[in-house]
């Protein structure tokens, strides 16, 4: 549980989620211009891909890196404008995140066209059951 006081950084640019402590910390000087020794920020990073996020915070006794990879769709990462650096999250959009809930509830992805296909085929086969089933 993410503690309600905890601020969220969201890093803007994705990075390479080969990334270790060291380079994630370096990443937080570089580019967002904060200090990763603050106990008091989850900074969190997303590859290109949006399917895979890593968090980096500090508690009383250390460094710590949360690595979250999604089995079957991207990430509902916040909208970033064109020219941010980050975005600051509150503790339950981190929450949602982390569930892979989107932010609106509205925009559930749509199926796609092999979901379609899949469910059709499913379909197909369930009757085909059924009809030779009656035959019998």
């Amino acid at each position: 549980m993410i503690p309600p006081a905890m601020r969220v950084l969201f890093c803007a640019t994705p990075i390479h989620m080969g990334r270790s402590f060291d380079t994630l910390a370096a990443v937080v000087v570089e580019r967002l211009d904060d200090d990763p020794t603050r106990t008091d920020t989850v900074f969190v990073f997303a590859n290109a891909a949006r399917d895979k996020v890593k968090l980096l915070w500090r508690d009383a006794t250390g460094v710590c890196v949360l690595y979250k990879r999604w089995d079957d769709n991207e990430a509902a990462l916040p909208e970033v404008g064109d020219d941010a650096i980050a975005v600051t999250m509150d503790a339950a959009a981190l929450a949602r995140l982390l569930r892979g809930t989107p932010a609106d509830p509205r925009a559930q992805q749509q199926p796609t066209p092999k979901d379609v296909a899949r469910t059709a085929k499913a379909s197909a086969r369930k009757a085909m059951t059924s009809a030779a089933d009656q035959a019998r």
